[in-house]
């Protein structure tokens, strides 16, 4: 029996049990919530799961600060909005099938944290953590970004051990903590561990694309504060934040339309693609009448502003920053009292696949062998995939399920596409690790 038909029947043998074991992981909330998160759960659920078919000191569990010297890593990020970020019990998760020393080593890898749900319901399924299926497609936080990828890394692992292929090439999975909210942390420690893995597949929701290119950005805020009493006062005039905020809010729409719309545009999206700057808070005076009746004194706003992965993150900020003051400086509010842009988060750097690594040529087998059209183009959001080249030897490229709904309600996985990820991943490690 030709390997395509072993994993297909593996498949066919394991998909109920599969399909139960990544709804439960989607039911427990591992939610990131700065400046800490509850990933603790989650992994311990893996390693239960994993430790079943592979033996302990096959499994490495470990915190973020037992990776000695990440502290001082030049990437290591450690506040969120001005707060320090806490990392006490948010265990990293690694298990590897050892190869027989001879050949290259690869990793499934991604992350288990997921963004917060601000709705007490959803639509298709009232639980936002349901797990539940309709119409061959699996809803709830994190599904599609990005437990589903995460959690196929480990089925192929016990694919590949329960088919008892011998590879020459250790292969890993693993599942890393604090990637959302411009987290990225979990993955330097996780690159810090194991500095040498050849290659990785990061399983973000590419919809089975081959994901060559990634996108950057980070997430901003602007804060406007007034002198004065505020109130109602008739005595003098009322310098107003909501006015400056609103100035400001038509240049970030402009800045978007009209300078990111004429950026040139990678080969890897298409002509007709376009990063954004998107506006998420405007905030001054509170919440609901009963908080107006008076000029308030302050108020901010929050935005993220995306780049392509050839712009350096200097000339990325120098351009917007030059911009804003030309804009806001037609104002009189403005001439001698230029707002403060900061950055919340880190910078999330793009990244670019080096299409000549031989894993790629595996990968591109896997695709053929799977009958999936092999298609090559950028992925268009940020993620953690720049970390790898920047603290590693690992080259990693994005290959993830379809999906939907992204940090939104009902969120959704499609169930085909992720078990056409898990045989992707096996092929991929049969040709490559050997």
């Amino acid at each position: 029996m030709e390997l395509t038909e072993k994993i297909d029947k593996w498949i066919e043998n394991n998909q109920e049990s599969i399909l139960e074991e990544l709804s439960g992981l989607i039911r427990i909330k591992t939610i990131n919530n700065p400046p800490g998160g509850n990933e603790k759960p989650g992994q311990e659920y893996l390693y239960d799961l994993v430790s079943k078919f592979l033996p302990q000191k096959d499994i490495d569990i470990f915190e973020i600060d037992d990776v000695k010297g990440i502290r001082e890593n030049k990437l290591f990020f450690n506040t969120i909005d001005g707060l320090e970020k806490v990392y006490k019990d948010r265990p990293n998760l690694v298990a590897k099938i050892p190869g027989q020393g001879s050949g290259k080593s690869l990793c499934f890898t991604g992350h288990i944290d997921v963004m917060p749900v601000k709705e007490e319901k959803w639509e298709v399924f009232e639980d936002p953590f349901s797990g539940m299926i309709k119409d061959g497609k699996m809803y709830g936080r994190g599904t599609a970004d990005m437990k589903a990828g995460t959690f196929a890394g480990f089925a192929a692992l016990k694919c590949i051990k329960d088919l008892d292929l011998k590879l020459g090439g250790d292969v890993y999975a693993e599942s890393v903590v604090d990637e959302e909210n411009g987290g990225v942390n979990g993955t330097i420690a996780a690159r810090l561990r194991n500095p040498d893995i050849d290659f990785a597949i990061l399983s973000e929701p590419s919809g089975l694309i081959l994901g060559t290119e990634s996108i950057g950005g980070t997430d901003w805020v602007v804060k406007i504060a007034e002198e004065g009493p505020g109130g109602i006062s008739t005595e003098i005039d009322l310098p107003n934040p909501v006015y400056k905020l609103g100035k400001i809010a038509l240049a970030l729409e402009k800045y978007d339309k009209e300078v990111l719309s004429y950026l040139t545009v990678p080969e890897a999206y298409g002509k007709d693609f376009k990063i954004r700057l998107l506006t998420f808070q405007i905030y001054s005076g509170g919440n609901g009448y009963s908080q107006s009746g008076a000029v308030p004194l302050d108020g901010h706003m929050f935005f993220w502003l995306e780049s392509f992965a050839y712009q350096k993150e200097e000339d990325y900020k120098e351009k917007f920053i030059n911009f804003m003051h030309d804009e806001l400086s037609k104002y009189d509010d403005f001439k001698n009292n230029f707002p403060e842009f900061k950055p919340v988060i880190r910078y999330l750097g793009g990244h670019m696949t080096d299409m000549s690594h031989p894993a790629i040529s595996s990968i591109k087998k896997a695709y053929g062998l799977s009958q999936i059209k092999c298609e090559e183009r950028g992925v268009p959001f940020a993620m953690d995939a720049f970390v790898f080249k920047e603290t590693s030897k690992t080259g990693v490229v994005v290959i993830g399920p379809k999906g939907g709904n992204l940090h939104g309600i009902d969120e959704f996985v499609e169930i085909d596409s992720f078990f056409k990820l898990i045989k992707l991943m096996v092929l991929s490690a049969a040709d490559y690790c050997i």
